[in-house]
Parts: C-alpha cells; structure tokens; sequence
C-alpha cells in the first residue's frame, strides 16, 4: 500500500505540478510603471515550495515538501501612461522525493493599470494568465508510467505601490485560480484528472531597488492557504 501511495505522488506531482500547476508566478507591481511607448527587458526566478492532498484510483495521499522553480525572461510595452503589458516566456524544474523534472514550459503576459495616484504613491490592478505544458514519465518499483498535462493559471491583484528615489514598495492582496487537465498512463492503464488551485486568496509583498541608470533589483514574497514562493528579477529599461 505504501508504494502505491508513493507511485501516485510521483506520477501526479511529475506531471501536474511538474510546471508549477499550483505554483503562484509573481505578479510585480500592481500598478503600470513605465512611460507611454517605452520598452523594459528582464530576467526572474522564482521558486515556490508546498503540500498537496494527492487523490486518484481510490487511494489518497499527502505529497510534502514539493519544490519548484520557473525562469522567465520578461518583455515590458507602455500602452501608455495608466497601462502596460508584459510578456513572459521561460522554463521551469520540480524537485520531489528525489525526483527531479525540468525544461517544462510557461508562458503568458501580466497587464498593469493604474487607477489613481499621488505624487509618489499609485493604486493599481495586475491581471496576469500563464500557460503551462509538461511531459513526464519513468518506472517505479517496476511499473512504467508517463503523463502530460496542460492547464492556465490566473491571478488577479490590487494594491498600492509607493515609490521615493530609487526604492518602489508595493504589495496587496490578489485571487489566484488555475484550470486544467491531467492525463496518465500506469502500467497500461489511463486515466485523466482536472488540474484546480487549492486556494484562491493569497497576498503578496514586493520591493524593486535601482542599482544604476535604468535598471532594476526587484524582490518579491507571495503566499496564499497552501503555497509560499519567493522571486528575483532584474529589469532594464530602454
């Protein structure tokens, strides 16, 4: 019974966590930042680490402790003065009980506006969807298995977003929702599932430093019921 419960960790988290399907990307600030017509490019990594209640072919199970981190190159628009649009495309790797998956997929955009503003604080919203796709398999105690999965996740957030010099303090709360399929392969037999968030309300908190002329450190801390992620960035702008 114990290896069943293990194999069906293995197989659910390789595939439907493989691509941080629960993971929480992080948003940035939920405000637009840049003038109208200008470009930004940068680089992030975020890494998220979580518990998930894994159930499938009558057996449930708790996979702990599982590990992720995404690489993301960013491409930043100004719509014009209230907008922005980002673009994001990059690759991510999980780590769980000794099981290691990388090279998987994630791409999507992040749209920023700002509602209101004073002369150095903003209130705005952050409206991100990525896509994510991975591919799995391998043989444990003897059993071959494979899996692909592919689902979209969004968030939705609101906050202020203070700015004095070269420091820009921003955070607040957003909805994170993430929507799905699953479909693997154990011995011969298939079977499929839906890929759902285990929690919608999260918060999150950010800090962007710049270090010289148009560019940027930018630091940030998510959380929501099940999940805690931390992310990095650089940013350069044109």
């Amino acid at each position: 019974m114990k290896n069943v419960l293990y194999l069906l960790c293995i197989v659910v988290v390789a595939g439907l966590l493989s691509s941080s399907a629960q993971a929480l990307t992080p948003i940035g600030p939920p405000a637009a930042t840049l003038d109208k017509g200008q470009f930004a490019a940068g680089f992030g990594y975020s890494h998220w680490k979580g518990d998930f209640e894994v159930s499938a072919l009558g057996y449930t199970a708790i996979a702990k402790d599982i590990e992720v981190g995404s690489y993301l190159a960013n491409l930043v628009y100004g719509i014009n003065a209230n907008w922005e649009l980002q673009i994001d495309l990059g690759v991510s790797e999980t780590e769980y009980q000794g099981f290691e998956s990388t090279g998987d997929f994630t791409g999507g955009f992040v749209l920023r506006s700002t509602f209101a503003q004073t002369d150095k604080l903003k209130w705005g919203t952050a409206s991100s969807v990525h896509w994510y796709t991975a591919r799995a398999g391998g043989v444990d105690f003897g059993i071959p298995w494979t899996e692909k999965d592919e689902w979209m996740e969004i968030q939705l957030a609101v906050g202020p977003c203070y700015k004095d010099g070269r420091f820009c303090l921003y955070g607040g709360p957003f909805l994170h929702f993430v929507d799905g399929e699953g479909e693997a392969t154990i011995a011969g037999i298939s079977f499929s599932g839906d890929i759902e968030q285990d929690s919608i309300f999260g918060g999150f908190v950010g800090a962007r430093i710049e270090i010289a002329e148009n560019t940027e450190l930018g630091f940030e801390y998510l959380m929501t019921g099940s999940i805690q992620a931390v992310g990095a960035s650089i940013l350069f702008r044109f």
